[in-house]
Parts: C-alpha cells; sequence; structure tokens
C-alpha cells in the first residue's frame, strides 16, 4: 500500500531564492535590463546555483526576467507593448473576478477587502508612501481574486500580480490625489459587489483598470520620448 503523502512544514529553499529576488526587483536595487549572473547570486545569497536557477525561472513567469540568448536572464525592462498586453488581460481576469465575486462571495470573503480600506483609512498621510499604497492596492485585489472562488483564475491572476506592482510603483502607477482617491475608489468596487450588482461592478472594474493603463501609458510615452 502507497503511503500517506505527507505536508510539507517548511519552505523550500527556492521560495526563499525568489521572494529575495523578487523583493530586490521590486525594490529597484536590481536596475532594470540588469544582468542577474548566477555565481554572484549564489554567492551574495550563500546557496548553491541550482536555487538560484530555478528562482530565476519562476521569476521569468511572473514576468519580472527575461532570458536572452546572448546575455542570459536580466531583469526585464517595460515596453508599451508589454504593458498594452499585460492590462488588457488584467482587465479579462478582473472582470471575471467581480462577476464570480458577484456571485459566490460571502461576508467573510469580503471581510479583509474591509480590513484593507480600514487599514489606509487609519494610517497617517505624513508616513504614507507610494510604495504602501501600491501593496495595499495589491492586496485589495488579490482579496477580490480570492473572493470570486475561482482556483484557475486566481492562479492566471499571480502570473501577473509582481508586473502589475512594478507599474504601481512607477511616478505615475497611482493618481496624482492617490491619498484621497485610492480608498474612495475601491470602496466604490467592494460596495457593487457587496450588493451583487454585477453590471456595476463590471463598469467600475474596467473604468478602474482604463485610469490605471492610461497613467501608465503616458508615463512609458514620456520616458521613451525624454530617452
Amino acid at each position: 500500500m502507497t503511503p500517506p503523502l505527507q505536508r510539507r512544514e517548511r519552505r523550500v529553499l527556492t521560495d526563499d531564492v525568489a521572494d529575495a529576488l523578487r523583493e530586490a526587483i521590486l525594490s529597484g536595487r536590481f536596475q532594470r535590463g540588469e544582468r542577474l549572473i548566477e555565481d554572484e547570486l549564489a554567492e551574495s545569497l550563500n546557496v548553491s546555483r541550482g536555487p538560484i536557477r530555478q528562482a530565476i525561472f519562476r521569476l521569468q513567469q511572473e514576468g519580472l526576467v527575461v532570458h536572452e540568448t546572448h546575455r542570459g536572464a536580466t531583469v526585464a525592462q517595460i515596453s508599451l507593448h508589454d504593458a498594452s498586453e499585460i492590462y488588457s488581460l488584467r482587465t479579462a481576469l478582473e472582470k471575471l473576478a467581480v462577476v464570480e465575486a458577484c456571485r459566490n462571495a460571502t461576508e467573510a470573503d469580503l471581510a479583509p477587502l474591509d480590513a484593507i480600506l480600514l487599514l489606509f483609512q487609519s494610517i497617517p498621510r505624513a508616513s504614507m508612501t507610494r510604495r504602501r499604497v501600491a501593496e495595499m492596492d495589491i492586496d485589495f485585489h488579490d482579496a477580490l481574486f480570492r473572493a470570486a472562488h475561482h482556483a484557475r483564475l486566481y492562479r492566471a491572476w499571480e502570473a501577473l500580480r509582481s508586473q502589475i506592482f512594478v507599474f504601481l510603483l512607477l511616478r505615475d502607477g497611482l493618481p496624482e490625489d492617490y491619498l484621497t482617491s485610492w480608498v474612495e475608489a475601491h470602496a466604490r468596487l467592494l460596495e457593487t459587489v457587496r450588493s451583487r450588482d454585477s453590471v456595476a461592478a463590471l463598469a467600475c472594474i474596467e473604468d478602474h483598470i482604463e485610469a490605471a493603463y492610461g497613467r501608465l501609458r503616458q508615463h512609458l510615452l514620456e520616458t521613451e520620448a525624454a530617452g
């Protein structure tokens, strides 16, 4: 008889390495286009090259790293084409998420979204940073996808999540008045889901993502013009 599978209590080393590299990319320690040299990373993190290679592959799947034939792995750069693809896919995923959340979410599922809005309002504006708002933005949408109770949809969102976070960290990734408009926009979205009004929820999420993409597109156009 085959023995039962045992649940693993500890994370594997690759998870820790991937987390360390992801944070270095998201924090700007590794610049866009910078090479990721396996030997140097292995020495820095005091691990063998195997977990480094596996972690880099995982970050490739997340869109944070690209592999070029003659250069190896490098930190992904953001182009207008990339942004267009990512945001068109995000729109499709989030539209499905709000419809499924309107149908399936319980009050317990929506409680984390309420908590994020309350947390935002409780943090003194003087200590609120763009990165902190970006983190809460990702947490909010992550909770929304979980509330949809659609496992494959959530996995598709996971593949985009890190790239969306990168966009939010850019200069114009958030609106200029984000200290006031962020909570209002997300509270409105949550209200439509809680009311089970899928038509209103679809309109709300479309406007929400279209505004985010518009800011990003303008930023990339200005960057290309200046560069």
